[in-house]
């Protein structure tokens, strides 16, 4: 159902059943669970039922005012024959009928048209109750159509990079830079949809941040993940994959482990030769097995191909110095791994549920 209809066709075009299976089947789904929709919807019915008997008063005036004017044309056809003064009184119980039912008749028309006008007055300022009535309904109907068009297409936020479940229990990481100067968060993926988030943990000096779902529909579906984190060093070489968001679609890239350590020689980190942008910022970084290895953390202009990623083992170890396990809705990191025998298709699939876009917004 075009929601751009006006709302007197979409109504006018159900009852008289020209709507499409799928449009009047939305019709009657709105009418049966949406009570302000079917009121109104009733109120049109009213206004449709009024104006038909509208039409039907008018069409029988049409008729009357016909067949007066057919008599009036009818008398003045007809010969006036001078009546012998002998026999008049011999006609004149007869002309007395006929000039009585010609009173009556008279009398019956006034009192009609008298009816019909006053009925006419009275239909009339119903209608116009219900037409206003009906345009002040239609005005706030497409105020909240084009109201819930417009919350169907969130604002992009300022930027935007990757987030991904690190607990069952609704706790996403990400990098710090990405989330450091926001005012407000969203994360966002096919499966779960569009979720706000809180920042729960900031460590500036390792790039990691944590973010925490403020509802629990994450937590009502998703009682374990399929990955582990990865405790120990990942091998130079080692095959490594990612999934991000450098743009509105989730993007697979993959490549190895370059380097032992990040930009400057940092320990805390690999270098990585994965393709990836801004985007991908925050993004997980997993190994063949389907284990966690690394969070990317950024981009090395300088060198082709050159990207950087924080070790699993230090966003292990950062989460276990906060103590997060202490909060009302604990910190649980994932224990098993249920996709080492899948093969990168099956792995891929199960990933890009718990990868998020996190859309960041700043006054």
């Amino acid at each position: 159902m075009n929601p751009e209809q006006s709302l007197y066709e979409l109504l006018d075009n159900y009852a008289s059943g020209r709507l499409s299976p799928e449009e009047a089947a939305s019709v009657e789904y709105k009418l049966q669970h949406d009570p302000e929709f079917r009121r109104k919807a009733e109120q049109h019915r009213v206004f449709r039922d009024a104006m038909k008997f509208y039409g039907h008063r008018n069409q029988l005036k049409e008729i009357l005012e016909q067949t007066h004017q057919e008599i009036e044309a009818a008398d003045a056809t007809v010969p006036v024959v001078a009546m012998p003064s002998t026999g008049w009184k011999k006609y004149w119980p007869m002309t007395a009928v006929a000039a009585s039912v010609a009173f009556l008749s008279i009398l019956g028309t006034l009192w009609m048209t008298r009816s019909l006008e006053t009925k006419q007055t009275a239909i009339y300022k119903e209608l116009r109750r219900n037409v206003d009535q009906i345009k002040r309904s239609q005005k706030i109907m497409m105020e909240d159509i084009a109201e819930t068009k417009d919350r169907s297409k969130p604002i992009p936020g300022k930027y935007a990079g990757t987030g991904f479940l690190i607990s069952a229990n609704g706790y996403v990481a990400t990098s710090y830079h990405v989330v450091k100067e926001a005012d407000s968060i969203f994360i966002e993926n096919e499966k779960f949809g569009r979720q706000k988030v809180a920042v729960v943990l900031r460590d500036q000096a390792n790039d990691i941040a944590v973010l925490r779902i403020e509802h629990d529909s994450v937590t009502s579906v998703t009682r374990t993940l399929p990955y582990t984190i990865v405790k120990g060093e990942a091998n130079l070489g080692e095959r490594v994959f990612t999934l991000g968001f450098p743009r509105e679609d989730i993007v697979f890239g993959e490549g190895s482990i370059s380097a032992s350590t990040g930009f400057s020689q940092n320990p805390n980190a690999y270098q990585v030769s994965v393709p990836v942008n801004p985007g991908n910022s925050g993004g997980p970084l997993f190994n063949e097995s389907g284990d966690l290895v690394g969070i990317i953390s950024g981009i090395q202009t300088e060198t082709t191909s050159a990207a950087f990623a924080i070790k699993s083992s230090v966003i292990s170890d950062v989460i276990t110095a906060a103590a997060l396990d202490t909060l009302e809705r604990p910190l649980i990191l994932p224990k098993y791994n249920t996709l080492k025998n899948s093969n990168r298709v099956q792995q891929v699939k199960r990933w890009r549920d718990y990868v998020f876009m996190v859309q960041v917004y700043k006054n």
